[in-house]
């Protein structure tokens, strides 16, 4: 058995070198039994690996076991003889679940983008698919076999594995294991538990909190999701066949709560109902795509089991590690930390190299519900053309030549600015359009008369914007003209003669009627051709600017982080242009919580998930550094790509140093932005503090256009080192660094000083399950030409039951 082992190929045998020593293992403790050859038990001295017999047996003096003499036929037919079998369950035929797709999938997109590009898995052929169920075998082997009063065995192999040199039952470590080890807190991990779904504490207290409301409807729905939830866990876990029927009939609940929701008048409790449907949804989503994998390795051939030992053990720790994904997502809604969610990105990967088919369906399901956008930015088409300069009227002197005659005279151009929005479902498309009036007064030399003419003439240029996940593109101005002239006088060199002044007018008013047409099409190309010229020479150079800025001061600094941002989902209507960034490095995720609906007369609209902050937070790289305060004000803006700059009240002389884990934290709950700062030691002189973890509260409020972060109440101070006679000062220094005067301002000064915009308002500014949300609108009262409210904020009936907590599901 060994040898034929050792005579395969490296890539077919799993975990490398331990497998030929797990298959010596499995074959001295094959006991015999009914026409099986016999088998003698030939321990070596240093290998733990065999349990001790009852009886006195002795024991060679070699270092290694003695190669065993068994038919490979007996071995094989005994390893069947010991695979557990499932129960008989008729010719019922189970449900396909494929990508395991939600039911319901009209509310999953009420926005109309979808995720499209979900990297495809790699499937191998059949013949080469891992074939044994080899931790259950082993775990048999445990009890199994053992003889009575028999001492324990000196070592397990499972347990060795975990333990070993490969770092546990996932195969090589790779380069990135030692930083996410780093990233792990103290707790322990999760033990995959193969016949238990895990706890979903979360969830459970959001459908508890849900029954307990006073309405009905929402009340009977989070009854019935619980109990349809209590059933699913009453089953064996992701491999247990039964498991399939009772997670359809949970994921039944998902649309009949959305349906409650939206029938439900108060707007805060419609919130709280869509956002427990949606957490009842990730589940569902990620747990049939676990059963679905594990019942595919259950479902293996076992022909193949005495020749397939590392790549059956391969398999086994797949399904091991699918049910370890399962508790780490668990922790990870409970707690939100970077340690879970490095560990949940961990066992992704682990999962997405392995052989089989559903494991792109169970890494798709994951991504698709956890690696959601954490970045949108939704622009109305009102507020770009309110960014652009307002009309121009120039006027002047003009010389020029049509049909080959000189031409002279004044003019006066009065143009106009506009932006066409082009629909498109995966880029966004606009249109700068400029609009021209052109007035002129003219003179025409032809020869010995002068006519005299005025025209009034329109043009129309378009300037194609393409924004993609390639980047910007601009593409040539195309242009349109009309032009009609009316002659005013005629004046010949023969006026002064008496019938020959009037024949040589009438001669050119012919001319100049026979020439007309001619002449109309020559000033229409001139005048495209003109402001085509114009509108390229002005608005490349700012566009490409404008996108220059964007890329060195937003798109760069959050590369050098680590970040990875990437344009999940672009959309443009005739109305509103959105973009949805995700930004999550290897190890991190992303949004996987419902963002709050935006107002839908908003001009201006952005959400942003605390993930992308904590994300950035992870990569400044201040875990375990001591720096000054004004130094760590300069990294921060160096990380930022923003000029460096050091608040004037930031107090001086004092060093701090950050704690090893998590060291800045922003969660967005409860209406406010919680930020949490723990520090190892805080140092002002000859006073130090140690252990010091800071927690301070922001709520979103508005000023007119302007949307704030201000700080609510005081800086609270917990850990063994805040306590003493010298808390004073630290909280003063606490103090100073949260200024309650120095509010954060979300929106650039352009935009609120911007004159165009001085009738629009914020009206929205929320902090709810994970988000930070903000928009601004034209209240009802001044778009409709009445008098605003006394401070002019007051919100529209969307933004009011947008700022009650209205949710948007999160995906795309």
């Amino acid at each position: 058995m060994a040898a034929a082992l050792d005579a395969r190929p490296p890539e077919r045998l799993a975990l490398g070198d331990a497998a030929a020593p797990i298959s010596r293992a499995i074959e001295a403790q094959a006991l015999p039994a009914g026409g099986d050859a016999a088998v003698d038990h030939a321990p070596a001295t240093p290998e733990p690996l065999l349990p001790e017999p009852a009886a006195a047996v002795a024991a060679q003096e070699e270092d290694a076991p003695q190669p065993v003499d068994v038919d490979p036929q007996a071995l094989r037919e005994f390893a069947a003889r010991v695979q557990p079998r499932p129960l008989p369950t008729g010719d019922a035929a189970r449900a396909d679940t494929g990508a395991v797709p939600l039911p319901g999938e009209e509310w999953n997109d009420p926005d109309g983008v979808n995720w499209t590009d979900a990297a495809p898995g790699s499937d191998r052929d059949p013949d080469q698919r891992r074939t044994v169920r080899l931790l259950d075998r082993i775990a048999d082997r445990r009890t199994d076999g053992r003889a009575a009063g028999a001492a324990p065995p000196a070592g397990r192999i499972l347990d060795r594995l975990r333990s070993g040199p490969l770092g546990g039952l996932r195969g090589e470590r790779r380069p990135t294991d030692d930083r996410i080890t780093s990233l792990e807190s103290g707790d322990p991990e999760p033990a995959p538990d193969a016949v238990r779904w895990p706890d979903p504490a979360r969830l459970v207290a959001q459908l508890k909190a849900l029954s307990s409301v006073k309405q009905a409807e929402p009340a009977r729905w989070a009854d019935g999701a619980f109990d349809s939830l209590q059933a699913a866990l009453a089953t064996g876990g992701p491999r247990d066949d039964g498991a399939e029927a009772a997670l359809i009939t949970l994921g039944e609940a998902v649309p009949a709560g959305m349906t409650v929701a939206d029938a439900l008048a108060d707007a805060s409790l419609a919130s709280q109902t869509r956002r427990a449907a949606l957490a009842l949804a990730r589940r569902v989503a990620v747990w049939r795509a676990a059963a679905a994998y594990c019942r595919e390795i259950e479902d293996r051939p076992r022909e193949a089991v005495a020749g397939e030992v590392g790549a059956g053990l391969a398999a086994e720790v797949s399904a091991a590690e699918a049910i370890r994904l399962l508790g780490w997502l668990e922790r990870f809604e409970s707690s939100r930390s970077a340690a879970d969610a490095a560990a949940v990105k961990r066992a992704v990967h682990d999962i997405g190299v392995a052989p089989v088919p559903g494991a792109a369906a169970l890494c798709h399901a994951v991504e698709e519900h956890y690696l959601s956008p954490n970045f949108r930015l939704a622009v109305h088409r009102e507020f770009v053309e309110r960014m652009l300069p307002r009309s121009t009227v120039q006027s002047g002197p003009f010389q020029d030549f049509v049909l080959g005659r000189k031409v002279r005279g004044t003019r006066t151009v009065e143009q106009t600015t506009a932006v066409h929005f082009t629909p498109h479902p995966s880029e966004i498309r606009m249109e700068l359009v400029v609009n021209g009036e052109v007035a002129s007064r003219s003179v025409a030399e032809a020869g010995p008369a002068e006519v005299h003419s005025r025209s009034q003439a329109t043009f129309t240029v378009a300037k194609p914007i393409q924004v993609s996940t390639n980047g910007l593109a601009l593409g040539a101005a195309r242009g349109s003209a009309s032009n009609q002239t009316q002659l005013a006088n005629v004046q010949t060199s023969f006026d002064g003669v008496p019938l020959v002044g009037s024949l040589a007018r009438g001669i050119v008013r012919n001319q100049h009627d026979d020439h007309r047409d001619d002449a109309r099409r020559e000033v229409n190309q001139k005048i495209i051709s003109r402001a085509c010229r114009e509108v390229d020479g002005q608005a490349e150079p700012q566009l490409t600017e404008m996108g220059e800025e964007i890329r060195t001061r937003a798109w760069e600094p959050l590369v050098r982080l680590g970040l990875e941002p990437r344009a999940v989902a672009l959309e443009t209507t005739s109305d509103v242009a959105t973009a949805r960034l995700r930004l999550a490095g290897d190890a991190q995720l992303a949004a996987h919580t419902p963002r709050p609906r935006a107002p839908a007369d908003a001009l201006l609209s952005m959400q942003v998930h605390e993930s992308s902050v904590n994300n950035a937070f992870e990569r400044f790289g201040l875990a375990g550094r001591r720096l000054a305060l004004e130094d760590l004000a300069r990294l921060v803006c160096e990380r930022l790509g923003m000029p460096p700059r050091v608040p004037d009240d930031l107090p001086e002389g004092v060093e701090v140093t950050f704690a090893a884990m998590e060291p800045l934290r922003v969660e967005c709950r409860d209406g406010l932005v919680h930020v949490h700062v723990s520090l190892d030691a805080l140092e002002s002189g000859r006073r130090s503090w140690h252990g010091i973890v800071s927690h301070v509260a922001y709520k979103p409020t508005t000023s007119g256009a302007q949307v704030l972060l201000e700080r609510d109440g005081p800086v609270q101070l917990s850990g063994p080192g805040h306590q003493g006679r010298m808390e004073i000062g630290l909280r003063t220094i606490f103090g100073k660094v949260f200024a309650k005067e120095r509010p954060v301002r979300l929106l650039p000064e352009r935009i609120v000083a911007n004159p165009r915009l001085s009738n629009v308002r914020a009206v929205q500014a929320v902090c709810a399950d994970g988000w930070l949300a903000f928009a601004l609108a034209q209240p009802k009262e001044a778009a409709s030409g009445t008098s605003p409210t006394a401070d002019g904020t007051k919100p529209s009936l969307a933004a009011e039951r947008s700022a009650a907590g209205h949710l948007l599901p999160l995906r795309r």
